[in-house]
């Protein structure tokens, strides 16, 4: 009895660290000991009890006492990603001008989770059509069977671990191979953030599970527009993608899983 008495009372010792209003009685343990991207000057922790619209409370990784900082700036340059809840875990890029100054935060537990965009197929090349005419001899069923919209992007886990969306189950259908084709989907296993972006890395094993050379690892790297709720912006490049917030990946790609399967019983019973 005394045991489970101590482990509660040491809960919530922890807990009032980051759920009180006072920022200047923290928890003196370090809370996370993952080790950042080399040249990452993001600093993460907790929010804790207290952050509204003008201010941050922060519970740094290293343990210590929460800190206060100001995110007015922030909030007036729309550089507040996600809205931090207590015990969130944060990013934070601190001002190199006023380190009591936060210029960007993003909230890395809101950030979890499936984020899809929608893509549809295109005609493949054909030597001996033009599109106009494949078009022109498609019905609106065989229109409505062929360009079926899917939705791709990634699964964004715990431990920095990812996973691709758009994956569809394969048809051996000939008219379907024949006629439209989607763009390959990006294979992404891992994710982090750094210096304010987000970092998102393509499997690292080649075909025969051995570990690939870093030279041969892609890695796309997006900055963030926007992340509010079930909505995300990400610009990769010159273009702003959005993303919208999903249960999972089986549900994001559910009507095109279904139709490939019936697909792939027509061809069956054929």
């Amino acid at each position: 009895m005394n045991k489970i008495f101590g482990i509660v009372v040491a809960v919530i010792l922890f807990l009032t660290s980051c759920g009180g209003t006072d920022a200047g009685t923290g928890d003196k343990s370090a809370i996370d000991v993952s080790v950042k991207f080399s040249g990452d000057k993001m600093i993460y922790g907790l929010a804790c009890d207290g952050c509204n619209d003008s201010i941050i409370v922060f519970l740094p990784n290293e343990g210590g006492d929460p800190v206060i900082y100001n995110i007015v700036d922030a909030m007036k340059n729309k550089q507040v990603f996600g809205n931090p809840d207590i015990g969130d875990w944060v990013g934070l890029m601190i001002n190199q001008d006023d380190s009591t100054v936060v210029d960007m935060v993003i909230d890395l537990d809101q950030l979890k989770g499936t984020w899809t965009y929608q893509v549809m197929p295109t005609l493949r090349e054909n030597t001996v059509k033009s599109e106009k005419e494949i078009i022109s001899e498609l019905t609106d069923s065989m229109r409505a069977h062929l360009f079926i919209p899917r939705e791709y992007g990634f699964t964004l886990k715990r431990h920095h671990r990812a996973s691709p969306v758009g994956m569809v189950y394969r048809t051996n259908s000939l008219v379907d191979d024949g006629l439209v084709e989607y763009p390959p989907v990006p294979r992404y296993s891992e994710w982090h953030t750094w210096n304010g972006m987000l970092i998102l890395t393509c499997d690292t094993l080649d075909k025969d599970k051995k570990p690939l050379p870093s030279s041969q690892i892609q890695r796309d790297t997006m900055s963030f527009v926007m992340m509010d709720g079930d909505t995300l912006a990400l610009r990769m490049g010159n273009k702003v993608i959005g993303f919208h917030r999903q249960e999972n990946a089986m549900v994001a790609n559910k009507k095109a899983n279904d139709v490939a399967i019936q697909k792939a019983k027509a061809d069956t019973i054929r």
